[in-house]
């Protein structure tokens, strides 16, 4: 009991903790969401035909897969028999290896087909790689074959098709194969397959071959080639019979030496033949002489004699039996005569493959094939080619030299919509050949026009097709003549006019030139070819018909109803349109010729009342026998009443809609059912209207005014217009021509039915078969009237009469309706009283007509609140059909304003292909509109009808709602406004990096800015809140950084989080990228930010009466400036009035200030049609967009229009000032009237700058001309009237510049190429095109482009738009026997931000222009000495913290084999690999390329090299080294990292990884009671509480010491832990100096130390918790003493004294801080 007491009070231990510093801050660390449901991969295999076939015929199998798994999948695609053995008999002729490759037009290898098969989880496409296996057991039988595809494990689906083929030499056979495919994931099965209704699997399918099949003679057994390959047989197709005669030789000289052999077939039952046919030589038959007929029917017997087509040479045969059920049927000479005649016997012949560089030729049967059958005067029952469906095509080829034709029948060969196209092979050499739709066997001209000129084959096409021409007009001709036609690619559109560089409409090229007191409103023409016209040619060259009561006139247009008819029945029209005379009568009756055609809608059969009555207006609905009294009846109903995107549609049986076909671009490009041009759309067509009285108007019937007889033009400058000329253009009707002129617009009145010029009564030159669409937008009046010239009010009206179908509709909703195949109907649509009129109308229940006029109330959609003051748009739909009349007249009254229009147009012309979609839409650019009035007086802008509302989410006034997500050297802090410009509090954000186009959504979450609502209930902006949009106002601080747009996102109550990048959420078009150096306005959508939900919380819609939180983010590593966020309810207001008072223009506050005002309150209508209130001083308008001002500009202002934000590192950027639609004549400029004088100004057209300037000044004592630039609101044509309208428009085109990046092959110094022809890949990535994003509008984060060079080649890849970051490397495949050596980079300088690292360049483009007009140039050096990489991850333990360095230097080392020492290493050519600065902007990765991997590459026994990644130390900074730049190459300027070891892995072949550990630091300072440093105490660190294991630190030095001098002894490189992870160790003193007391136990040390709030710190309670890993432990040891042994009373006095004195002395255990943070996990 005395040792122990005695023990007790003799130590006196102090133990100080002096802690460490860190981050303040909460630490965030990034979660992905897991699951254990297993990867599925989901298969499908379909077949094209549940039929058998016949063997040597292909079947196509379609294979799908779709699925996401974390890894690699295989997909095995098995074929298997009946009993479950290998398929080994079966080919994948689609699916070979190159060396399998014996016929490229039937064959395909691997590669080709599954090139881009696979779709990888960012939508790009990308090649599996594959091969074929066949799994053996120990016999070595197979028992498996499958094809085995790899697929990445970011792919998402494959696609692709197997054409399988069996052959076999069975007499019958019937072949089963199954088709089964399955995934594996690392073994494991993950196949997802459904059951059909038939109970198989999805993932597998029977495919089978049944049949005769083609047996092969021994004779013939023998003629197989080298490779065991059989000569090909000739297989009968239906109806094809094919009969040779071999020219053996028989000692004969009339038969051994004939020239022509001819047959003579028929059938003794019937007593029918063929006549004399003349034979064709085979030209395979080599030395054997064999010819060839083809039959159409199985003939019973023939003769072959010697000769021509008559048997004066009296050489012939007996008469001979055919046995048909033979293959190819040839017969031979026994040379035994009978009777004269020779006898001959029966035997088959296979005929030699063609050679393999023998051409495929195409033949396109689309237009040939339609019958004329029933149609007036037209030669053979009016049959093209084919004849029939049913019928062959066949071929006459020659090869130019020999006298031997080849002769042979087309077989069809149907790819996806393309229906009708045939092929043949011919063998090599034939270069000529000619197409019948019978067996041809000459040059002759056809004489029904079913055969084709012998033409030249293309020899550059890769699949040569000829498109056959329609039958019009060569079917009519008296005299014989060949049908014509074009080559083109097979399977492509069919366009005659550009196949044959013809003209089809003539279009005159003449100069535009506009009346400033007409009215120029935008059309589209849409003009329909008929059959003639579809063969390329021109109505100027038909043929001229006096007759036009016929079908030929009546129906010209077949092909173009038939591609309608299809669109129908496709979609189920109610009522389907067609073009032409739909008669009824007893003459030409369609019915006639209606088997023809087909048409959806019409029965041959029936009475066929609906298509009559929707078809020509003479007919009711109900009596297709009895005509009406006449054909002045629109019928209703034909059209939906509402537009679908301004486009038409018609109304579905299924009571849906689809878009009217006629009306449809893309279809009459190609996308039909015939794949054929169909017409030619004539777009921004301008249409002049004449002021007659208070109406515009035009009439085709007046021949005074000055838009009389209107024809389309082309201006070079403005395009299309219609021009008005002196003669009229007449229609043509069956009495004659018409008495006034009619509406022609694609004739001139040299096609008109003019009796004068000779063609009265000829309508063939007429283009009846045109439809036309107006836009034209309006304003109503306050009430719908307008004053007349007696000043009476009366309504504003739009008035319509002619021919043939009108359709008019206002804001989209159907108001007239004149449709149908009518003569002249008229039309009205009053506004004032919301009424619709109709002269007459088909009656579709009682079958007649109406009783009078047809009135209908406008459409209740139509009628809204803001009817008479909003903005409208009338959209007409006109159509000539009919084929008699074309009669328009259009008159309107509605009011005019002075318009001023600004308009933006983006020119991309001269950027590479790869770029089209990209460039799709490239966003939004600002303008800047100010105005200064020259007269009147001040006028506030009006108060809007309903003002704006906008509420601030949060006004920064508690700094503890904003917070960012404390990643390593970031700053998010409220502060003044240092930018001066009156916004106060503003948040001052930066984060350090730039976020990557490719980084995940987890990367901008690292980089956000959270802002809590001011309310912590959350803030409301439900929807009956009206809030539109989110707005705040952003500064980038960067003067070099491009703009792009940020990132923003909302929270609600429920945690759910909708968010996106600014540029997909634009408000009204607003542009959305932050400027430099100027605060930007920000407007966020709020319909299309709910649309992108990024986290989904406890409700699955985003609640906005609970908005909790808005979220920040941007890319670039700047500083950027956020003022407040506020969600706005814009104002709203419509103009109202007839005319506006100039008096009551707004002066913008000009007048007060005598200068420019930006007109911040006036109202512009966008191209969408919206009203918008000008405001924060800018406009935002997109490609082919404008901003309308309407009676905004007081006569006589200045008015300075400046495009603002565009980049001209990008774009080149010119205006141009138009009145009228037409540029401002240069004459305007500089002349002086009374109310403005000209300046110097020679031309607004195409000016570079982004300043509108005019040049003149207005008149005007009070007010100066500004020294912007600007330009003077008045008339150019007449700038002294106070009443004309003035209508402006300032028009600026930004082209993109563009550049170049050249890209070249070279192999190593010394080394040459060991593959002839062997082709390099390389991948161009493009990202942030044009420095916009805008592959965006790809759907995609990047755009690829591969490029393949040899060595030695190099090539440019013009058309790069500026602006775009490029990243280049190659791909090289794992088994190539050669590596990339190193890439060299020239001409840098051209673009910005080259660099060349790890084999990979990077860059932005730079314009090509006269200052930089070299391209980058980069050279990939390719060596056959291997050479590998390496490469590696930084990872720090705890993330990045406060302390954690900027940067670690990192150098790779290699075994000196010789030495068996590690130093730095070089590359192939003896260059040190340079050192690596490895930090966030490199997401903590490096890598080594160009490393040798053997020793001798060249030795047999090669020995591999060994390499290590060794950790430097940390770069000193510019502040440390200044003015020195750092240098990572120089060790002097590395420093070691404190806080930190570096601890290596090697995770797979060629990855080495860093983890920096923490250690810490353990100080202890001795001292003796009296305070005095105690020297010579030894201490040891252990790892267990036994103190048994001495701990050791990084560098495995024990941890063990003596105090010093100064009672010191510090460990440090401790192994430390984290925060969550902590190391224990146990300090114990193991000897102390003599006289002194030893710890009695060790002390507990955990590291990292972890303290928490309320702990005392230094006699101090902490406010807040924090760790360190540095401590400081102060021991104080007494000296030894011994205690009294006798009387009780004394022993315990000198314990109290004892204890008094230790509680004296001050035996305090406490924890001192230093600057101490909390640390945080930093995300980049």
């Amino acid at each position: 009991m005395r040792g122990k007491a005695k023990q007790r009070v003799s130590l006196i231990l102090v133990v100080t903790m002096v802690l460490g510093t860190a981050l303040t801050g909460n630490t965030v660390f990034a979660t992905g969401e897991s699951s254990d449901e297993q990867d599925r991969i989901k298969i499908n295999i379909s077949k094209d035909s549940e039929q058998t076939v016949e063997q040597n015929v292909a079947q196509t199998i379609h294979v799908t897969a779709q699925g996401q798994c974390s890894q690699s999948v295989c997909l095995n695609v098995y074929l298997k028999n009946e009993d479950g053995s290998a398929a080994t008999d079966i080919d994948a002729v689609n699916l070979l290896t190159s060396d399998q490759l014996t016929d490229k037009n039937t064959q395909k290898t691997i590669d080709e087909t599954l090139k881009d098969s696979v779709t990888l989880n960012d939508g790009t496409k990308t090649s599996p790689k594959a091969e074929w296996k066949n799994d053996k057991d120990e016999n070595g039988t197979v028992t498996s074959k499958y094809l085995q595809i790899t697929m990445p494990a970011d792919a998402t689906a494959i696609n692709f098709d197997m054409q399988l083929q069996y052959r076999t030499d069975e007499a019958s056979y019937t072949k089963k194969v199954l088709v089964e495919a399955k995934a594996f994931e690392e073994e494991q099965d993950i196949t997802e397959a459904a059951k059909r209704a038939d109970e198989s699997k999805e993932n597998e399918t029977t495919v089978v071959w049944e049949g005769q099949a083609v047996s092969q003679p021994e004779s013939e057994a023998a003629d197989e080639n080298a490779d065991g390959e059989n000569n090909i047989n000739t297989v009968s197709e239906t109806g094809v019979y094919t009969l040779y005669f071999e020219q053996n030789t028989i000692n004969d000289l009339d038969w051994d030496n004939a020239t022509q052999i001819s047959v003579y077939a028929f059938n003794k039952d019937d007593k029918t033949d063929t006549g004399i046919q003349q034979m064709y030589k085979v030209s395979e038959s080599s030395s054997k002489k064999i010819w060839k007929f083809i039959f159409n029917k199985p003939w019973k017997q023939v003769i072959f004699l010697v000769g021509t087509d008559d048997w004066s040479s009296g050489k012939q045969t007996v008469d001979l039996n055919v046995d048909w059920t033979k293959n190819s049927q040839c017969f031979k000479l026994t040379g035994i005569n009978s009777k004269g005649k020779a006898e001959a016997q029966q035997s088959e012949y296979k005929e030699t493959p063609l050679d393999e560089n023998g051409i495929t030729v195409y033949y396109d049967a689309t237009l040939s094939k339609l019958s004329y059958a029933g149609t007036e005067n037209v030669k053979n029952k009016g049959e093209g080619i084919p004849h029939s469906e049913n019928d062959s095509i066949y071929i006459y080829a020659t090869d130019g030299t020999t006298p031997y034709p080849y002769i042979d029948i087309m077989k069809k060969v149907p790819e996806g919509n393309y229906k009708d196209v045939y092929k043949v092979t011919l063998p090599k050499g034939y270069t000529k050949i000619r197409f019948a739709a019978y067996l041809v066997s000459d040059t002759n001209v056809a004489t029904n026009g079913d055969a084709t000129d012998l033409v030249d084959i293309p020899e550059k096409m890769t699949k040569p097709c000829y498109y056959g021409d329609s039958s019009d007009d060569i079917i009519y001709q008296d005299a014989s003549g060949n049908r014509g036609g074009y080559w083109g690619e097979a399977y492509t559109v069919r366009d005659a006019e550009t196949g044959k560089d013809a003209t089809v409409v003539d279009v005159p090229k003449e100069k535009e030139t506009r009346d400033a007191d007409n009215l120029y409103v935008n059309t589209t023409i849409y003009d329909y070819y008929s059959d003639y016209e579809l063969n390329g040619k021109n109505r100027d060259d038909y043929p001229k018909q006096g007759d036009v009561t016929n079908n030929r006139i009546y129906q010209p247009f077949r092909q173009f109803n038939m591609a309608l008819s299809d669109y129908y029945e496709d979609n189920g029209a109610k009522s389907p349109l067609y073009w032409g005379n739909f008669q009824n009568y007893s003459d030409s009756h369609f019915n006639d010729i209606a088997k023809t055609m087909g048409l959806f809608g019409y029965n041959i059969d029936s009475s066929n009342e609906k298509f009559f009555y929707e078809n020509n207006s003479m007919w009711g609905r109900w009596d297709s026998k009895k005509t009406l009294s006449n054909g002045n009846n629109a019928t209703q109903g034909l059209v939906a009443d509402q537009l679908n995107n301004n486009s038409l549609q018609l109304e579905t049986e299924s009571n849906g809609t689809v878009l009217a076909p006629f009306f449809d671009k893309d279809f009459l490009n190609g996308n039909n059912s015939k794949n054929t041009v169909l017409g030619k759309v004539y777009e921004n067509v301008t249409f002049p209207f004449v002021k007659k009285g208070m109406y515009w108007t035009f009439d085709s019937a007046d021949d005074e005014v000055e838009n009389k007889n209107l024809q389309l033009k082309y201006d070079d400058t403005d395009k299309y217009f219609l021009q008005s000329n002196t003669n009229p253009v007449r229609g043509c009707t069956t009495t004659g021509q018409t008495n006034d002129g009619n509406y022609f617009p694609l004739n001139s009145s040299d096609q008109s039915g003019d009796a004068s010029r000779d063609q009265s009564g000829d309508a063939s030159k007429l283009n009846y078969g045109f439809g036309q669409k107006f836009d034209l937008k309006f304003r109503l009046t306050s009430d719908g009237t307008v004053l007349d010239s007696d000043n009476k009010r009366v309504p504003i009206e739009f008035n319509f009469s002619g021919d043939d179908d009108v359709w008019v509709f206002i804001d989209g909703q159907l108001v007239l309706d004149i449709g149908g195949d009518h003569a002249v109907v008229t039309g009205k649509i009053d506004f004032a009283n919301k009424m619709a009129t109709v002269s007459s109308a088909k009656d579709s229940i009682l079958g007649g007509t109406s009783n009078g006029e047809v009135k209908k109330d406008f459409p209740k959609e139509f009628v809204t609140n803001n009817y008479f003051t909003k903005e409208h748009t009338l959209t007409m739909f006109y159509m000539e059909r009919g084929l008699w009349e074309s009669n328009m007249k259009i008159t309107f009254n509605f009011p005019q304003e002075n318009k001023l229009t600004v308009e933006k147009e983006v020119d991309t012309t001269g950027a590479n292909e790869i770029f089209k979609n990209a460039l799709a839409d490239v966003g939004t650019f600002d303008f800047e509109i100010k105005n200064l009035a020259t007269s009147g007086d001040p006028k506030d802008v009006s108060e809007p009808s309903s003002p704006e509302v906008k509420k601030v989410f949060n006004d920064y006034s508690n700094n503890t709602t904003i917070s960012g997500t404390r990643v390593y050297d970031s700053k998010v802090e409220v502060e003044k406004d240092p930018t001066e410009s009156g916004k106060e509090n503003i948040i001052s954000y930066y984060y350090p990096g730039k976020k990557n186009a490719t980084d995940p959504q987890s990367k901008t979450d690292e980089r956000l800015v959270r802002i809590k609502a001011k309310d912590s209930n959350g803030f409301d902006a439900s929807k009956s809140k009206g809030y539109k949009y989110l707005q705040f106002d952003v500064y980038n601080t960067d003067a070099n950084a491009s703009g792009t747009d940020p990132f923003v996102a909302l929270v609600d109550g429920n945690g759910t989080r909708i968010g996106a990048w600014a540029s997909f959420l634009t408000y009204n078009g607003r542009n959305n990228n932050i400027d430099k150096q100027t605060w930007k306005t920000i407007r966020i959508d709020l319909e299309k930010l709910k649309e992108n939900t990024l986290d989904a919380g406890e409700t699955s819609e985003f609640d906005f009466s609970k908005v909790k939180e808005i979220q920040f983010a941007y890319w670039n590593d700047v500083t950027i400036y956020i003022d407040k966020f506020s969600f706005v309810k814009p104002a709203s207001g419509e103009k109202t009035g007839f005319t506006t008072e100039q008096k009551d223009i707004p002066d913008y506050g000009s007048i007060n200030s005598n200068k420019l005002e930006p007109v911040n309150g006036s109202y512009y209508q966008n191209t969408k049609g919206d009203t918008i209130i000008y405001s924060d001083g800018l406009l935002s308008i997109g490609n082919k967009e404008s901003a309308i001002f309407s009676d905004q500009f007081r006569r006589g202002s200045y008015l300075s229009i400046a495009e603002k934000n565009v980049s001209p590192d990008v774009f080149t950027t010119t205006w141009s000032l138009y009145e009228n639609g037409t540029i401002v004549k240069p004459s305007y400029l500089t002349s002086t009237s009374s109310t403005v004088t000209g300046g110097g100004q020679k031309s607004v057209e195409n000016q570079p700058g982004y300043e509108a300037n005019d040049g003149r000044t207005e008149n005007s004592n009070t007010v100066p001309k500004p020294s912007d630039s600007t330009i003077v609101f008045r008339s150019y044509a007449n700038p002294d009237s106070t009443t004309a309208v003035i209508d402006l428009k300032a028009k600026y085109v930004n082209k993109l510049r563009t550049g170049s990046i050249s890209l070249k092959k070279e192999l190593s110094e010394r080394e040459s190429e060991s593959q002839t022809g062997r082709k390099y890949k390389f991948i161009i990535e493009y990202r942030n095109v044009a420095g916009m994003k805008l592959e965006a509008n790809t759907g995609a984060d990047v755009i690829k482009q591969t490029i393949e060079l040899e060595a030695g080649q190099e090539t440019t890849i013009r058309g790069v738009p500026a602006g775009t970051d490029y990243t280049i490397y190659e791909e090289i495949s794992d088994n190539a026997d050669y590596s990339l050596e190193k890439v060299e980079v020239s001409n840098n300088r051209n673009d910005k931000n080259v660099k060349a690292e790890n084999n990979v360049v990077t860059g932005t483009v730079v314009a090509d222009d006269v200052n930089n007009s070299t391209s980058t140039a980069v050279t990939f050096v390719n060596t056959v000495t291997p050479l590998i990489s390496i490469s590696g991850t930084k990872t720090w333990e705890g993330g990045v913290t406060a302390d954690t360095p900027r940067n670690i230097v990192v150098q790779i080392q290699r075994l000196d084999p010789t030495t068996n020492v590690y130093k730095q290493a070089n590359d192939k050519s003896g260059n040190v690999i340079p050192n690596q600065v490895v930090n966030i902007d490199t997401d903590w990765k490096y890598t080594f390329t160009g490393l040798l991997k053997y020793v001798d590459y060249t030795a047999n026994d090669k020995q591999e090299y060994k390499y290590r990644v060794v950790e430097l130390g940390t770069l000193k900074s510019s502040e440390e080294l200044k003015p020195t730049i750092p240098d990572p190459q120089n060790s002097a300027h590395i420093k070691q990292i404190a806080g930190y070891y570096p601890e290596y892995t090697t995770a797979t072949y060629g990855s080495y990884n860093i983890t920096n550990r923490k250690t810490g630091t353990l100080n202890i300072i001795k001292k003796t009671g009296n305070n005095k440093f105690l020297e010579g105490a030894e201490f040891t660190l252990y790892t267990d509480p036994n103190t048994t294991d001495i701990a050791k630190d990084y560098l495995g030095k024990d941890l063990t010491g003596k105090t010093g001098k100064n009672g010191e002894l510090v460990f440090n490189n401790i192994k430390a832990g984290t925060e969550e992870t902590p190391i224990t160790y146990y300090l114990k003193e193991v000897k102390t100096k003599a006289g002194y007391v030893l710890l009695k136990e060790p002390i507990k040390i955990i590291l990292p130390y972890k303290y928490k709030v309320g702990d005392i710190v230094n006699g101090t309670k902490v406010r807040e918790g924090g760790v360190t890993w540095n401590l400081t432990y102060t021991i104080i040891n007494d000296k030894a003493f011994d205690l009294p042994a006798s009387g009780n009373k004394g022993i315990f006095k000198f314990i109290v004294i004892g204890i008094t004195a230790v509680l004296v002395g001050g035996y305090l255990l406490t924890a001192r801080k230093k600057s101490r943070k909390k640390r945080v996990s930093r995300r980049g």
